[in-house]
């Protein structure tokens, strides 16, 4: 945790935001204290903890600043003030004080009552001048839930802030209130959102559907409750659309299916379901152009298409710009937003090549982290991706409905395509 956040000796960390700041804290505090010493405080309030297992806490007041000689695998608490079992504020002076003393200090800086959202005043949040990095915790599972004064502190203020459009909170009001930069204001140093509670692929969703309209690019998510946390890797889907079709005949990503779009259409426009940064579509045909920019996917003139399916992965690795490439062939209809969904999850949890399998066998698409790039350029012939799959590690992701992944190369396959219920 503290390696990803890069927090090193002499950092002074602020966390502002909702839905886990002090849990945050004391789980950073208890890795830090095991690398030097380290206080933590606030300049807000909070509870004073109770005995915490396996923490050594050892509270110290303001009298104890100029005199204290801290030690090693223990965690101060410096407490300005305790009124009704509450941490009263540090002041900023304090702080500046206590940063001489201590390898690294951790400041709650900003309140909400328990609450996921809230008004800001003025004078919020409190981060100490002497910050080197904030970090901001944001509670996924606040999307979608009612607005309303038990959710958000502050609720008059929060709506003379961000005007109610809705009974909920939406997904743009989730954007615009990250937008706002509110969690950083007086902030200086590294800026961190950190998106929590995100246990499961439904949240996972919720957050990816978000995270590319984010102005700040330094994300993290995961759960301090299962004390999982993970830089977001971005994804740029490649769509290859450059075959000759020769065993189907004519070109099949042409054909029309019962709801009169073509076979390459469909694909595009499953990809769209998903908030994707950028969308890559290699094709050889001239009226792709079109078709591209109709579902904003980037298009990617494929003219050296008869040296084979290299091509247009060298094309497509070459114009992305991400953390990672999935490899989605043109003639795939039926690949669903979850399991595309499921795969970009894996890749963030293990920053390998992730190849989804049915019925104990490799099919599409693969996705490959961007440390691959440069064996995919080297690629050459039919052989696609292959050959770097059974040279290195890969995750193996395990799916039951075949029909998802299944790829339409001959007439036959069209038949079973329009034979089929799940038929779109």
């Amino acid at each position: 945790m503290i390696e990803l956040f890069d927090i090193n000796k002499g950092d002074v960390v602020s966390i502002t935001g909702a839905g886990g700041k002090t849990s945050l804290m004391f789980s950073l505090a208890d890795s830090l204290s095991k690398k030097g010493t380290v206080l933590i405080t606030t300049t807000t309030k909070i509870f004073k903890p109770e005995r915490i297992k396996k923490l050594n806490l050892i509270f110290i007041g303001p009298e104890e600043i100029d005199s204290i000689s801290p030690q090693d695998s223990c965690i101060y608490i410096y407490c300005s003030n305790i009124i009704d079992n509450k941490i009263q504020s540090a002041s900023f002076e304090d702080v500046a004080r206590l940063e001489k003393k201590f390898d690294y200090i951790l400041i709650e800086a900003d309140g909400s009552c328990g609450k996921s959202l809230k008004g800001w005043k003025e004078n919020e949040p409190s981060i100490p001048t002497v910050t080197t990095k904030t970090i901001a915790v944001i509670d996924i599972t606040t999307l979608k839930s009612l607005k309303s004064e038990f959710s958000i502190h502050r609720f008059n203020l929060y709506t003379q802030q961000f005007p109610l459009t809705s009974e909920i909170i939406t997904k743009e009001d989730f954007i615009n209130y990250i937008n706002s930069n509110l969690f950083f204001k007086n902030s200086s140093g590294r800026n961190i959102l950190f998106f929590n509670k995100i246990e499961s692929l439904e949240f996972f969703e919720y957050f990816f559907d978000i995270v590319n309209s984010i102005k700040n690019k330094d994300i993290y998510f995961g759960s301090i409750f299962n004390g999982l946390i993970h830089k977001f890797k971005n994804v740029t889907p490649i769509v290859l659309a450059s075959g000759f079709s020769r065993r189907f005949g004519t070109n099949k990503l042409d054909i029309k299916l019962k709801n009169n779009m073509t076979l390459l259409e469909q694909v595009l426009f499953n990809i769209t379901n998903l908030n994707f940064k950028e969308k890559i579509l290699v094709g050889k045909e001239n009226h792709y152009l079109k078709l591209a920019n109709s579902y904003s996917f980037k298009y990617i003139q494929n003219e050296h298409s008869h040296l084979g399916q290299s091509q247009s992965v060298i094309m497509g690795t070459k114009s992305a710009t991400l953390d990672g490439f999935i490899f989605i062939p043109g003639d795939m209809p039926f690949l669903s937003k979850n399991s595309l969904l499921t795969l970009i999850w894996e890749f963030q949890m293990h920053n390998e090549i992730i190849v989804p399998f049915i019925n104990g066998q490799k099919c599409a698409p693969v996705l490959f982290p961007k440390k691959y790039s440069n064996m995919l350029l080297e690629l050459k012939g039919d052989a696609g991706g292959r050959e770097i799959i059974n040279k290195n590690i890969f995750i193996r992701c395990t799916f039951k409905n075949s029909m998802e992944f299944f790829d339409i190369d001959t007439k036959e396959d069209l038949k079973l395509l329009e034979m089929s219920e799940e038929n779109l």
